[in-house]
């Protein structure tokens, strides 16, 4: 689907489920699909999830996926760093998510 397709169906925002987040090293597995609301403004296309907190944005869609797969893949490896004596309030909720968000 081009960019100019895609618009089309914009207008109210869209969703869809992301399986898999790709990186140079390896390719990410999801434990269960992260629903990600994509919309447009200004020309810009915005991939966001509300429960892990992250917002990806690009000049297409690829690339607000893209930006959003590093994002969630640097999330991944901060949250498993921390132990759990270092989180309080959302983060120990982000905490949770990320431990088990990938399939090994």
């Amino acid at each position: 689907m081009t960019d100019e397709d895609f618009q089309k169906y914009m207008s109210h925002g869209y969703s869809t489920p992301l399986w898999a987040i790709p990186s140079k090293r390896k390719r990410y597995k999801v434990s269960k699909p992260i629903k990600l609301r994509i919309h447009i403004e200004d020309d810009n296309y915005f991939v966001e999830n509300e429960s892990l907190v992250v917002i990806g944005i690009g000049q297409s869609v690829t690339d607000a996926i893209d930006d959003f797969g590093k994002q969630v893949i640097h999330f991944y490896k901060y949250y498993n760093k921390l132990s759990w004596d270092k989180v309080t309030g959302d983060a120990e909720r982000l905490k949770r998510i990320y431990e088990t968000l990938f399939i090994d």
